[in-house]
């Protein structure tokens, strides 16, 4: 039988630990909770406070699991109440309770015991889930997510990969677009470096440029481009630039975490669109990820379309929920409960439009 407590954020800087993702690690919790506390909106939520559980058998800590509790407002005057994961709801690259020894089946179900005893909320709510979780000895995990990768170590060396991988016609996109950049007269660069404020400079300039497709400038958010930077500093990071003459068109950024190179944010100047400086910039980055002799390149979460070009591997991410027998859970929970059967369709239908046919 285990025993849990709440510990304080300074307890776990105590902990002498590796969890099983970046994320999971003390920096990234901290650095996660430091910056976003106090931003308030519907995404990252209201009047969060941090509620980490420590386990406990024998007096041996055993695993700790990093909560905050948080409210969203639904229908502008509701309020619901959230138990999650801590980082769980912006940049995330995978959560589940820290283990520091074997946990037995039983150990879900008394951590939530104990959680409903002492904490008062209306849901839980935990994303971003391995397959393997714990906590799938308890509850019916959803499809939620997935992070593209390429297994580096798999292959004796890039050019093996990239025949064996990528499509015939992509191949030939790279080679097109390639003798387009030198018929029109720009020199081809590749350039590695440390992120410090000169490769920011660039780096921002160039993200900018997402707007012009509708997507969000990350750098125009105070918080979120802070936290990046805290992100850069914790583990050790790398910008890759494309430059056309000198002036850089793209950029992909990365950490490096347990023999793993991790994509953390990337981008091209819509104006060289036609010379593919995007699909150049991230096929560069494979190959630095090769000479380098890294285990394994991510793309980090999300199924965008262009990342398949580039792979057809994918690490499957689920969540899990549970609800206090509240008069607010009750009346929230269809509600709830459509919306992530929902969002689990659309996961598994592009899961499934993987080369046609990516299997569940």
């Amino acid at each position: 039988m285990y025993h849990f407590r709440f510990i304080t954020l300074n307890d776990l800087k105590e902990i002498d630990y590796t969890g099983n993702f970046p994320s999971n690690q003390f920096n990234w919790i901290y650095n996660w909770f430091s910056v976003f506390e106090k931003v308030e909106n519907n995404v990252l939520g209201y009047n969060k406070k941090a509620c980490i559980v420590a386990a406990y058998k024998d007096d041996q800590l055993v695993a700790v699991v990093p909560l905050v509790k948080l409210y969203r407002t639904y229908f502008k005057v509701i309020k619901i109440e959230f138990l999650e994961f801590m980082g769980q709801q912006w940049s995330c690259l995978g959560n589940d309770i820290i283990k520091f020894d074997d946990l037995e089946e039983c150990f879900s179900s008394e951590l939530i015991s104990w959680i409903k005893t002492n904490i008062k909320f209306h849901f839980i709510f935990f994303k971003y889930l391995p397959e393997s979780s714990v906590l799938a000895n308890k509850y019916r995990l959803f499809h939620y997510a997935g992070a593209p990768f390429v297994q580096v170590g798999k292959y004796n060396n890039y050019k093996v990969f990239s025949d064996e991988v990528y499509a015939g016609k992509f191949r030939m996109d790279l080679r097109r677009t390639f003798r387009k950049i030198k018929k029109d007269g720009f020199e081809f660069e590749l350039s590695f470096e440390k992120i410090n404020e000169a490769s920011l400079s660039e780096i921002r300039r160039i993200a900018k440029s997402k707007e012009v497709d509708g997507k969000s400038f990350l750098y125009g958010d105070t918080e979120k481009a802070q936290f990046h930077l805290k992100m850069y500093e914790c583990f050790p990071s790398q910008v890759v630039f494309v430059k056309f003459n000198q002036q850089v068109v793209a950029y992909a950024t990365s950490i490096d975490w347990n023999g793993e190179r991790i994509g953390i944010d990337a981008a091209f100047d819509r104006d060289y669109r036609k010379y593919g400086a995007g699909i150049h910039c991230i096929d560069a980055v494979i190959q630095h990820s090769f000479s380098e002799k890294k285990q394994k390149l991510s793309f980090g979460m999300g199924l965008d379309t262009y990342k398949f070009q580039f792979t057809d591997q994918i690490d499957r991410y689920y969540m899990c929920f549970d609800y206090q027998l509240r008069l607010k859970s009750l009346f929230a929970l269809p509600y709830f409960l459509y919306r992530l059967k929902k969002e689990e369709q659309q996961v598994i239908k592009n899961l499934q439009n993987v080369n046609g046919n990516g299997g569940i």
